[in-house]
């Protein structure tokens, strides 16, 4: 269920009228004493890759720097805003670990007011291991100090330290292979077939379903020799039957898109309404990772496009 809030909060509105801006995340990491850029892919979802194929999140960490301002600050505050005239409005940084049940509060490490525009500057490092898997931001808006007098007109107004008034935005960063991020079980069994998908009843795949087990499961049974279970040598993780675990794949992807109904899809590939881990916000996620075109006119030529693609995925999480 959506919470419930009974004072005025950041809306795109408000954020229009204070003159918001912020810049694109950038994203960085360090080897050897030196620093290199990583591109990204995505808006919501986001892929960092590595021109020169040396990062790894686990070995190297992660950098970003972030820049945030407002042309009139002064806006944020009044009948008209979110805090009272007399309250300061922070701003930071919430980040979240899922896979490893971890969050923080990152702050700016400069945040200023020059001529009348508040500018809000973040540069902060993971260290090696800190994070795994995944790595949501979400820049928040909260009460810094409150108002000694509240005035009559802001009453309405939150006046509580710490107390948030807003996401302005989210973004999720998925360092997963596109293997170990979907839901796979094994199962051995003699009476089974080689391969299934078994789903649940999905209520709202946009919001409440979950990209998880509860939704919707791959099988992949090792009693038969052809199954593409990982294995292990020498040199590292190694895929089974590589082609055999794309064909599975490319056709568990459209199993699902067929799952949706219309109005669904389209708020898929639009990244409309959808709720962070979600199935839909996950098959958007895949969408935009896509390096060549999906073919949406026939299931045919579907299956085909997310046979070329799911490919060149595996291949890349491979190197």
């Amino acid at each position: 269920m959506e919470k419930i809030l009974f004072y005025p909060v950041v809306t795109s509105e408000i954020l229009e009228s204070s003159g918001f801006t912020s810049e694109k995340y950038k994203f960085s990491y360090s080897y050897q004493n030196k620093v290199y850029g990583l591109q990204q892919k995505g808006t919501t979802w986001i892929k960092l890759t590595d021109p020169l194929d040396i990062w790894k999140i686990e070995t190297e960490g992660l950098k970003f720097d972030k820049t945030v301002r407002f042309a009139y600050p002064e806006l944020l505050k009044g009948k008209h805003g979110v805090i009272c005239q007399g309250a300061e409005l922070g701003i930071c940084i919430i980040w979240t670990n899922k896979k490893l049940t971890q969050t923080g509060i990152i702050f700016p490490t400069s945040d200023s007011i020059k001529s009348g525009v508040r500018t809000c500057m973040f540069s902060h490092s993971f260290d090696p291991g800190k994070i795994s898997g995944d790595l949501e931001l979400s820049l928040t808006m909260y009460v810094k100090s409150k108002a000694d007098n509240v005035l009559e007109d802001e009453k309405n107004l939150i006046n509580e330290v710490g107390v948030t008034v807003g996401k302005i935005e989210d973004i999720v960063l998925d360092f997963n292979s596109l293997y170990m991020e979907f839901p796979i079980e094994e199962f051995k069994s003699d009476s089974e077939p080689l391969w299934w998908v078994e789903f649940s009843d999905w209520e709202d795949p946009k919001t409440t379903d979950m990209f998880t087990k509860d939704s919707f499961c791959l099988y992949l049974n090792p009693y038969y020799d052809s199954c593409p279970v990982p294995s292990t040598n020498e040199t590292g993780n190694k895929i089974k039957n590589f082609d055999l675990l794309v064909d599975i794949l490319a056709q568990t992807y459209l199993l699902m898109f067929q799952r949706l109904d219309p109005e669904d899809l389209r708020a898929t590939k639009q990244n409309i309404g959808l709720v962070n881990n979600s199935i839909c916000s996950i098959l958007h996620q895949f969408i935009e990772s896509c390096t060549e075109e999906l073919h949406w006119e026939e299931p045919h030529k579907l299956l085909k496009s997310l046979q070329v693609n799911i490919r060149k995925m595996l291949q890349g999480d491979l190197k």
